[in-house]
């Protein structure tokens, strides 16, 4: 089955009510709805990594990768944890690269958006970023867990913003540690090079000033996606980090965008 959008729906099953027609025309136009349906339609019926490879393909994304060699071997569950740059492409990106070297699988995560996009809907554990979170998401978190699917992680939660001119994520969400030492899962550091347009992050510093709590730029998101085409995405992949050393060192995500030690020094980690 092709991937397609449909708008109307997905404001339907949020609202449980029919909405405004101006409301859905206005969000069809941000969303870019048919630049989407387009390039869903050229993909076609692609599922799971190869979904995510068709993806990079057709958006002509070129994605350079160092450290694959660094990726462990299949057959045992571990936890690969990102940064998060861009809010889609990045993670189709390295999707792409992960889950081709995993039969078992890969489950990721994601804005719930992102089940609007048939061909990985299996690979996503549906996060909203809009309301509240239902009672079942960390009942599917911990079976995802416990199974021997690979798990990739985005900690920030949200796409990098732009401070004092450095693009970083947000102080990471530090709960993939414990999961990783209570599931006894080693974490493979992942880094993503690559940023959104100028406009972005004017947008996002404009409602952090004016104190609006909704987070506008995540409606920008597709625009932002359409912009990354034709363009190069690099990847560097760490060592593995054991679960048992996690007990003794905390991670942090520093604002150069690189993973330390604290408890050696700051002695880094990767790349």
């Amino acid at each position: 089955m092709i991937t397609q959008v449909n708008l109307r729906k997905m404001l339907e099953d949020k609202m449980h009510k029919k909405p405004n027609r101006f409301l859905v025309a206005l969000i069809r136009w941000v969303l870019i709805e048919d630049w989407l349906n387009e390039h869903m339609a050229n993909i076609g019926d692609k599922e799971g990594v190869d979904f995510m490879q068709g993806v990079v393909d057709e958006l002509d994304i070129k994605v350079e990768v160092s450290g694959e060699e660094n990726l462990p071997k299949a057959g045992t569950p571990y936890m690969f944890v990102c940064n998060h740059p861009l809010g889609g492409v990045d993670v189709v990106s390295v999707a792409s690269v992960v889950g081709k070297h995993y039969p078992e699988g890969l489950k990721i995560p994601a804005n719930d958006f992102l089940m609007l996009l048939t061909g990985i809907k299996d690979m996503l554990i549906p996060v909203n970023k809009i309301g509240g979170q239902s009672r079942s998401l960390s009942e599917k978190i911990n079976q995802a867990y416990a199974s021997n699917t690979q798990l990739m992680f985005f900690p920030a939660g949200k796409v990098s913003r732009k401070k004092n001119g450095v693009i970083a994520d947000e102080e990471w969400k530090k709960n993939f540690v414990a999961k990783s030492i209570e599931y006894k899962r080693d974490i493979v550091p992942i880094r993503i090079d690559a940023k959104n347009s100028r406009f972005f992050y004017i947008v996002a510093k404009l409602r952090a000033k004016l104190g609006i709590k909704f987070n506008i730029e995540m409606a920008l998101l597709v625009r932002e996606l359409r912009k990354q085409m034709h363009k190069t995405i690099k990847i560097t992949i760490g060592k593995p980090i054991s679960y048992e050393s996690l007990e003794k060192i905390y991670i942090f995500f520093f604002p150069e965008g690189k993973l330390y030690e604290t408890h050696t020094k700051n002695r880094k980690i990767y790349p």
